[in-house]
């Protein structure tokens, strides 16, 4: 199978998650990043903001919880057009514009250095055990994961069970260091 077919694929299953089973799930990655805080350390941490209309892993109670901690964040700013993200700072008093494309975006917010942090929260589709993963196709974050610092830990969530392997994967793709995904009862 292709990527843009298991693209296809886990974007289905992905939106095929009832709500409580996407609650549940979101719950349990939110446990795992609380679990593993040793992994974060004192930060700062680089997060995607979620795309409702996507499905995405909510990750809001972990930007919050971030916060309580004492842990700055920044995330990516997403250009289309031009195929590449820039970044930056955001906080408790930082408003946000959801863009033509439904992603939150921090508004006046200082540029940031992913250089930075201890850890990139990576968006996904699939991943699997060796840390291969399929997005959304566009190649943002393998370009910006590539130009990261051995030390900064890539972190994949989520919503859907690791597969045993993705046999798809291309000369530019860059493996994550973890990839949680949700505990199975």
């Amino acid at each position: 199978m292709d990527k843009q077919a298991l693209r296809k694929q886990y974007l289905d299953k992905r939106k095929a998650l009832s709500y409580q089973e996407w609650q549940a799930a979101c719950d349990s990655l939110f446990d795992q990043v609380k679990a593993n805080k040793e992994l974060i350390g004192r930060g700062p941490v680089h997060i995607f903001l979620p795309i409702e209309k996507f499905k995405e892993v909510d990750t809001w109670p972990i930007i919050r919880w971030l916060w309580r901690e004492g842990i700055r964040t920044m995330t990516s700013l997403t250009d289309i057009e031009q195929g590449t993200l820039s970044h930056v700072w955001f906080d408790d008093k930082t408003h946000f514009n959801t863009s033509k494309w439904g992603i939150p975006e921090p508004v006046y917010t200082p540029p940031a250095d992913p250089s930075l942090c201890t850890v990139i929260f990576v968006p996904l589709l699939v991943a699997d055990k060796h840390g291969n993963r399929i997005g959304y196709g566009k190649g943002f974050y393998d370009g910006f994961l590539s130009s990261l610092s051995e030390k900064t830990k890539k972190v994949g969530l989520s919503l859907l069970p690791v597969v045993e392997e993705i046999h798809v994967t291309e000369q530019h793709d860059v493996r994550l260091d973890i990839v949680l995904a949700p505990k199975r009862n």
